[in-house]
């Protein structure tokens, strides 16, 4: 990790007071995060159905790769 990606995560994390629950509905377009707990990822699920590993980028999440992943690759 880097030292900017270092500081990101700790400022994100500085913005959490652990009291808060997650977002539970989807967004207005139907998109949805969730986070796989297996592979310790985040990923975009959008209304279709398929997922999108995502990274955390100046403290919006942001697509890594502009193809779907399957539940069944990543295991």
């Amino acid at each position: 990790m880097t030292p900017s990606e270092r500081q990101q995560l700790v400022e994100a994390l500085a913005g959490l007071a652990g009291l808060q629950e997650g977002p539970k509905a989807r967004l207005i377009d139907g998109t949805r995060y969730e986070y796989d707990c297996k592979v310790k990822r985040t990923f975009e699920v959008a209304p279709s159905g398929r997922r999108f590993p995502v990274a955390l980028v100046a403290g919006k999440f942001q697509r890594d790769s502009a193809k779907p992943v399957s539940r069944k690759n990543l295991r």
